[in-house]
């Protein structure tokens, strides 16, 4: 196969991939009984929180009414808490609560299990072909969405 039919090829299954990993969230939001937007939330505050209101709703491109319902709800849901910033009263932070990561762990646990299966076929100068398309993808797609491109 030439390379404009690898790229093609490529190019023609990423968003089947996509839409099956959307899959995947929207099952793991319903099985913890939250929206596809609030898992969201909670990945961001499970990965790098505790964070402030504000910068959850910049990340998940939100206005600030819409993030506070959000988090109420996961506060409601026992996912997170919320607190006042000891540097800055006007701010809230937001935060996971104990257990929070290892629970949304488990639930990744099939996805994570089949993801390494697949990644174990390949050799270490694939995978690192494999990262080098992941990493550029992922940072050429945040430029779009943050409108730099």
């Amino acid at each position: 196969m030439d390379r404009e039919a690898q790229v093609e090829r490529i190019v023609r299954q990423l968003p089947l991939w996509m839409s099956a990993v959307d899959a995947v969230n929207d099952g793991i939001a319903r099985e913890a009984g939250i929206s596809a937007s609030d898992l969201a939330c909670l990945h961001e505050v499970i990965v790098d929180g505790p964070l402030p209101a504000g910068e959850l709703a910049r990340r998940l491109r939100l206005t600030t009414g819409a993030i506070t319902h959000l988090v109420e709800r996961l506060v409601r849901a026992g996912w997170v808490r919320r607190f006042p910033d000891d540097t800055d009263r006007r701010r809230v932070l937001v935060e996971a609560l104990p257990g929070t990561g290892e629970r949304m762990m488990a639930s990744y646990a099939p996805l994570d299990r089949t993801t390494r299966t697949t990644l174990s076929e390949f050799t270490a100068d694939e995978l690192a072909v494999i990262a080098r398309f992941v990493e550029g993808s992922l940072g050429a797609t945040r430029t779009l969405v943050d409108g730099d491109a």
